[in-house]
């Protein structure tokens, strides 16, 4: 864990302590940073004030109080209203402090919140992550960094805390922009990956065999060696990564897709599984869960064929 400097840690303020945002917050915590939190439910602050953390109640008092800002939200509209209402994070901002936020949302909205804050005599970042909340705990996120180059030096120390992989990207909004890159090729393999497995053993394959020959060719993918292995055929949909997110993250890329005049026909047909296993009840489960709406249109069930695969 990266430590800070003992003779004069940065104040840090965490706003967001969802799936993602506490553990991330508790490692710096742990680290020994002085951090100061706010989210709209009580027991993660509670939690955290519990071991140190100073609590507030809201995004304004914990600019207020820090020399850096981390904000990690659900999507565009809660990181605009953590911004810029009355109690929100511009109006408690003191010049030169460091807002670095790590929410997944549209690149259009990162610019214009990082135009914000910059007008306010702030610096901004944007560094939304990869990987899972797992990895959010273990110190181990991917790492994707919009900023000028002066800023992101300033947001290196901090963002070590989270993770070692970290990928300079371009401007504000470059770390937005690819990060919705990555998940759109990312949700597309996880459900081709689905259509594959079901397909072979609804045809009359074992799914050994498919999962063998798939694993030996070009066809190999990293979800289908570890996410599947690790989820969907243990029939473990404990989520790692929501459908619900892989929708909401399918939604920005059409939107990122249509300022560039671009067609994404199989994103959008990913949207329409993914979307499809949220109305199956699946919406808080693990993204994987998206073969439960295969398996069901080809009346056949890999939950018989998948221990230990």
């Amino acid at each position: 864990m990266n430590s800070p400097d003992s003779a004069n840690p940065a104040a840090i303020g965490f706003v967001g302590l969802g799936a993602m945002g506490y553990p991330m917050a508790r490692r710096l915590l742990d680290a020994g940073y002085p951090l100061t939190v706010y989210d709209v439910t009580a027991a993660p602050v509670d939690a955290l004030a519990a071991d140190g953390a100073t609590a507030v109640d809201s995004a304004r008092a914990v600019a207020a109080a820090s020399d850096v800002v981390v904000s990690m939200l659900p999507d565009s509209p809660q990181v605009q209203s953590a911004m810029t209402d009355v109690d929100g994070i511009l109006a408690g901002l003191r010049p030169g402090t460091l807002v670095i936020d790590m929410s997944t949302i549209a690149p259009s909205v990162t610019r214009e919140v990082g135009s914000a804050v910059e007008a306010a005599g702030a610096r901004f970042v944007d560094a939304p992550v990869g990987r899972t909340s797992r990895h959010a705990e273990e110190g181990d996120l991917l790492i994707m960094v919009g900023g000028a180059d002066a800023d992101v030096d300033s947001a290196w120390p901090v963002l070590r805390n989270f993770g070692r992989d970290i990928i300079r990207c371009g401007p504000i909004g470059a770390g937005e922009t690819m990060k919705l890159v990555n998940n759109l090729l990312t949700a597309t393999i996880v459900a081709a990956n689905a259509e594959a497995l079901v397909l072979g053993v609804s045809s009359g394959l074992e799914l050994e065999t498919v999962l063998q020959v798939l694993r030996m060719t070009a066809a190999s993918n990293t979800h289908l060696k570890s996410t599947y292995a690790e989820k969907a055929l243990r029939r473990d949909f404990s989520p790692g990564f929501a459908t619900r997110l892989a929708v909401k993250d399918l939604r920005l890329v059409q939107g990122l897709a249509i300022d560039q005049q671009l067609p994404i026909g199989i994103g959008a047909a990913a949207l329409q599984l993914f979307s499809t296993a949220c109305s199956q009840g699946h919406a808080l489960d693990d993204y994987t869960s998206v073969i439960t709406v295969l398996e069901r249109l080809a009346d056949v069930e890999l939950e018989e064929h998948a221990e230990s695969k």
